[in-house]
């Protein structure tokens, strides 16, 4: 009876380990594919994150280009206005010339 005991006990410590192994394993089985989902998830972050900087950049460049277009067309328009109104004035000081020299 007390070697039975015994036996079962031991039997019972036996499983027991069996069961704290397995859990043991268990565990770090787990462990493993959150710290690979994690990797995974950061990496998905950081491209995506990578990704739209890189269209507000684009995003940035193409309306810098579209107000540097702007600017100089208004730039241009502005230099063809004083060009006819200088050429207007020229005009009217060559009059004058001409009208002081008659």
């Amino acid at each position: 009876m007390v070697e039975e005991t015994i036996q079962t006990i031991k039997q019972a410590e036996k499983e027991a380990g069996e069961i704290v192994a397995q859990a043991d394993a268990r565990c770090e089985q787990i462990l493993s594919q959150a710290s690979d989902e994690a990797k995974k998830m950061q990496e998905k972050i950081t491209q995506d994150a990578k990704t739209e900087a890189a269209a507000v950049m684009d995003s940035a460049a193409e309306e810098g280009k579209q107000m540097a277009e702007k600017a100089a067309a208004e730039t241009e328009e502005m230099i063809r206005a004083l060009r006819e109104e200088a050429e207007k004035e020229k005009e009217a000081a060559v009059s004058d010339v001409i009208d002081h020299l008659i």
